[in-house]
């Protein structure tokens, strides 16, 4: 044995040394120390490392029971007893996990030793014990050890906090404890019944707590067995749920709900639509109808007043829409301006058209938006379920129909027809074919002249994209421009058009042909963009042209949709140098209020009024007239497209318009046909004129 650092604590002389007679011949291999009494033992206990205390013991010894009380707490070594025969054993074991007793004739060193190493052991059991304990009361599940017959044996501290009275659960069979409520007394039973059969067994219940509220615990009991098999104890243990479930549930929430509105998002949305579409199909007499709505012209309110007055806008419009609800229909937002309506149980399809007419009517009453009185309107489209749809087939559906009632124009509705989704796969054929010809170069750009009327001089050409189709052939812009502005392709082929076209007319100019400007067209897409003056100055520049050689042509409703964007881009290019014209003029509308506010050099009007030169239409007669007078009093330039007879020509040359192109000058051609009839075009107009040709 290491050497030991003894203290022997004996009030008696005598006894100290009789007990030093017994330990003779070992103190010289340890060392031992001798308090005659309470007090010095205190100090020296503070003082000194002590591996063991010796404590002579004497019965309703006042001080001696306060000292081994301070020991007791104090001190994490054996403490040994030295008692008398006629000493009560029992009354002087106060902590039996660090003390054991030697009866003082006994007493020798290998009795110490052997008193020493059950001490110890008692302690490092005690040890253990504590940490156990201090794990089992510290637990933040709710802990109790049963017996296997189900009565609570011990409960850890967390259950104490919640329970809040420890009679309330020892000793009381589990299913009569303060977890039970006639509602989870059953589910109880069951779990208890499989644990005492020796099973593992788990429930998720709710019970009762303070101010009326509930806790959500995931109970399990899990038996104890021994090597026999046989169950010692089951341990039931309860986790809280409740605050997760709150988490999940706002987490739920936010996941399934649109921030702004808090409707229902597209995905909940979905989840609605697949139970109603489950239960028209078991029951022949329930209907439902889904409404596709896309906001018109949301963006140019969003763009005018700011994205914060916009989502205020979509707010309260949210609120109009689901007002037009009854019990049990669905409103959802789907995205952006896009909303969705799950009409609930219909007695009939009208209900689906009048709703969408109430809507509209509905949203027509004007908004207060930061002082400004905003009617909206909405483009509806709408399908109703057949056995042989799913949900996403009737959402596809109310979109497809909500896309044919937006080209209707505003504030229409639509209900769907198989033609449209035929029309829908040729779109979306179509949509693939212009990706590949992109890649494949299969733009082609044609050219068509534009002379002087006064001097029959050719002054300008205007590029016009076509497409060449694998099995179609030329296909013509007005049926695929729209394609190419939905898919974003527009863009790169904007500037493909400008690049190509600034090119060509370099070329012309390099082989000598007299041609002023080239005139580009501009779609809303690349009107919107902000690279365009950048690819405007990029193409002029990899051309080497002047600025004044490029005129770009705009729609008139292009540039209504956002008047003050465009009022600020024309004056961009008005300071570059380059030309615009309104291209369609009189197509619009508004155009007189809105003509003397944008910058631009000319206006081209529209084929449509130049028929009615030959048919004597005085409204488009009367209209070219207006138009070419009212551009000249405000410095503009007039050109006239669609000129197909000399009658067509000789009307505006005599009317003063300044510019025409048509099929009576030539019809628009690829670069080499159109440099071929510049030059003979040329010739001709000399040798009317009488000049000569150099």
């Amino acid at each position: 044995m290491e050497f030991l650092q003894i203290l022997l604590i004996e009030e008696d002389a005598q006894e100290y040394l009789h007990v030093r007679q017994f330990l003779e011949g070992k103190v010289d291999k340890h060392h031992i120390d001798w308090a005659p009494n309470y007090e010095n033992a205190l100090k020296m206990a503070r003082l000194n490392t002590y591996h063991v205390y010796l404590v002579g013991c004497y019965v309703h010894h006042r001080k001696q029971e306060t000292f081994l009380r301070w020991l007791y707490e104090y001190a994490t070594v054996p403490i040994i007893l030295l008692v008398k025969l006629e000493v009560d054993i029992e009354e002087l074991l106060i902590d039996r996990y660090k003390t054991d007793y030697i009866l003082k004739d006994q007493l020798n060193w290998e009795v110490l030793q052997r008193s020493m190493r059950y001490v110890h052991k008692l302690i490092d059991f005690q040890q253990v014990e504590k940490k156990y304990r201090m794990a089992f009361n510290h637990s933040f599940e709710f802990i109790s050890l049963l017996s296997p017959d189900g009565v609570i044996d011990e409960t850890n501290q967390t259950t104490l906090n919640f329970i809040s009275n420890r009679k309330s659960l020892v000793g009381k069979f589990f299913l009569d404890s303060a977890w039970m409520t006639p509602a989870n007394q059953t589910p109880f039973k069951n779990a208890l019944s499989q644990a005492m059969r020796g099973n593992f067994a788990r429930l998720e219940i709710d019970v009762p707590w303070q101010n009326q509220e509930t806790l959500c615990l995931d109970f399990s009991f899990k038996p104890v067995k021994d090597s026999q098999g046989k169950i010692l104890w089951i341990i039931a243990e309860a986790r809280d749920l409740t605050d997760r479930k709150r988490i999940e549930q706002e987490f739920n929430h936010v996941a399934l709900h649109d921030q702004l509105t808090g409707l229902p998002n597209r995905h909940l949305f979905m989840e609605h639509l697949e139970a109603a579409v489950a239960k028209s199909h078991k029951d022949q007499n329930y209907h439902l109808a889904v409404l596709y709505m896309d906001l018109d012209r949301f963006k140019m309110i969003n763009d005018s007043l700011g994205h914060d007055m916009g989502d205020w806008l979509l707010m309260e419009i949210s609120q109009r829409l689901h007002d037009c609800l009854g019990e049990g229909d669905i409103l959802a937002r789907a995205g952006g301006d896009e909303f969705v309506i799950l009409l609930d149980n219909m007695k009939n399809h009208n209900e689906a058209t009048l709703l969408a007419i109430k809507i509209n009517e509905e949203l027509a009453r004007p908004f207060n938006v930061d002082n400004y009185k905003i009617a909206a309107a909405a483009s509806i489209g709408i399908t109703y379920n057949t056995r042989s749809k799913d949900a996403a087939d009737l959402l596809r559906e109310a979109d497809t129909a909500m896309y044919h009632a937006k080209m209707m124009g505003k504030s229409h509705h639509t209900t769907f027809c198989q033609e449209m989704h035929t029309a829908a796969l040729s779109r979306l054929q179509i949509e693939t074919e212009l990706h590949t010809g992109m890649a494949q170069n299969k733009f082609i750009l044609f050219y068509q002249p534009q002379t002087e009327l006064v001097s029959d001089e050719l002054v300008g050409v205007e590029s016009l994209i076509r497409f060449q189709h694998p099995t179609n052939g030329l296909i013509f812009p007005r049926d695929f421009i729209p394609i190419l502005e939905d898919s974003g392709i527009i863009i790169k082929l904007g500037e493909w058009i400008l690049q190509t076209a600034c090119q060509q007319l370099r070329t012309w100019l390099d082989q000598g042909l007299t041609i002023a400007t080239v005139s580009v067209n501009v779609s809303a897409h690349q009107f919107r963009s902000k690279y365009l003056i950048n690819m405007v100055a990029e193409a002029l520049a990899m051309a080497k042209l002047e600025p004044h050689q490029l005129e770009l042509e705009l729609t008139e409703n292009l540039l209504l949709e956002d008047t003050p964007l465009a009022v600020k881009t024309l004056h961009q290019f008005k300071d570059m140098g380059i030309r615009v014209t309104i291209d369609d003029f009189g197509m619009g509308y508004a155009s007189l209020s809105y003509l003397k506010r944008f910058p631009v050099d000319g206006l081209k009007i529209d084929k449509s009024f130049i028929k009615g030169i030959n048919t004597s239409v005085p409204e488009d007669i009367a209209i070219i007239v207006a138009t070419i007078d009212m551009a000249h009093a405000l410095g503009l330039k007039v050109i006239a497209e669609g000129v197909e007879t000399v009658e067509q020509r000789d009307f505006l040359r005599d009317h003063g318009c300044d510019y025409a192109q048509g099929y009576l000058y030539a019809p628009a051609m690829q670069q080499s046909d159109l440099s071929s009839w510049a030059r003979q075009y040329r010739r001709v107009t000399r040798n009317r004129l009488g000049v000569p040709s150099l």
